[in-house]
């Protein structure tokens, strides 16, 4: 059994499931610099230094079920060591943040000396509590 599920990602939406009152599988998104964006500078600047939290709203209402709590990052172990660096984020669940069943919508905040940036960027990463 894997305790880390990557997000599924499709063109339009992200969906992670996860059961009522349980703390796994972790949520891992991992980051995609597209050169679309600004993202990119941010991102990579003071990395080691940057604060990450996780939000993860009702769909519904819109009120917070979880609000600003620490989330984490860390460096994809790569095969080809020229490869460039890749990263993922993640947030570890508490029974208090699956206590209730339901659709929410979740961001990652990173936040730098080069600003903040609220991933994902271009579609939501809808939650599911089931």
């Amino acid at each position: 059994m894997s305790l880390i599920y990557v997000v599924d990602q499709t063109e339009y939406n992200m969906e992670f499931f996860i059961k009522q009152n349980s703390e796994l599988p972790i949520l891992k998104m991992q980051v995609v610099k597209d050169g679309r964006t600004n993202a990119n500078k941010i991102f990579d600047a003071d990395l080691d230094t940057a604060t990450i939290r996780f939000t993860m709203k009702d769909e519904s209402n819109g009120i917070p079920k979880v609000l600003m709590n620490n989330a984490y990052i860390t460096e994809k172990i790569q095969q080809n060591p020229d490869a460039p660096k890749e990263y993922y984020i993640y947030y570890k669940w508490s029974k208090r943040d699956t206590k209730n069943k339901g659709r929410f919508i979740g961001e990652f905040h990173i936040v730098n000396s080069m600003g903040e940036l609220i991933a994902p960027i271009r579609e939501n990463l809808y939650i599911n509590i089931i």
